[in-house]
């Protein structure tokens, strides 16, 4: 997985150290003023940004805000040669994922950068697989929809306490949460698009086969 990465020092020789260091893995930019680095955070998204705090132009803490103004996700790791509690009390307040101090080791940053392209990688993932459990429960409310089961109110989500709830089948039952499901109702349309669509849903085991089958026959009812 290729991560971008923006480098910002006005130091132009540790910007090339920085630019080799990271280059054979990852999408890296480099810019030498605080001024532009802002700008460009204006214009594009980057998954790390490493900046230098004293710079012409603008700081690497108006840096850090304009990024996080932009993207909340961006992590912004500050370096400074001149390091004081006030600096570091403020680079953690404006949200800055670390705060090195010159000198510094190059593994030492090459650690600090792979643990928050490593965060990054997990936010990326936590999003893709709540998108996917979305779209599942949607697949699922459209089945529930079209086997004419109601949704019930949070309110009663828990009434039921009967001995056969245990046994009801996944559509039938409340194990979805609530608020994951949209309470709007969608026109069920296209014959072959909803087969597809229940065919699928057993196949992930999201619902079995008999519920499989009595949507197949719901659907075949909605024909005549």
């Amino acid at each position: 997985m290729e991560f971008s990465i923006l480098i910002v020092d006005d130091d132009t020789n540790l910007l090339s150290v920085l630019k080799t260091l990271f280059a054979d893995s990852h999408a890296v930019t480099t810019c030498s003023d605080g001024s532009e680095a802002v700008e460009i955070c204006k214009k594009r998204h980057f998954d790390v940004i490493l900046s230098d705090i004293i710079m012409p132009g603008a700081s690497g803490l108006e840096v850090l805000k304009q990024a996080r103004k932009s993207d909340p996700n961006t992590i912004v790791i500050l370096i400074t040669g001149f390091a004081s509690l006030e600096t570091a009390i403020d680079a953690i307040r404006e949200g800055a994922y670390d705060y090195i101090t010159k000198p510094f080791n190059l593994e030492q940053l090459k650690n600090v950068v792979k643990n928050a392209l490593e965060r990054v990688r997990l936010t990326r993932e936590n999003q893709r697989l709540l998108e996917e459990l979305q779209e599942a429960y949607r697949q699922i409310n459209l089945i529930k929809g079209i086997m004419g089961i109601e949704e019930r109110s949070p309110e009663t989500l828990n009434d039921d306490t009967s001995p056969e709830r245990e046994n009801k089948t996944l559509i039938g039952s409340d194990v979805i949460p609530y608020h994951l499901l949209q309470s709007e109702s969608k026109k069920v349309t296209g014959f072959i698009e909803n087969l597809e669509r229940i065919g699928e849903l057993r196949n992930r085991g999201l619902i079995s086969e008999k519920e499989f089958e009595l949507c197949k026959l719901r659907l075949f009812d909605n024909m005549k």
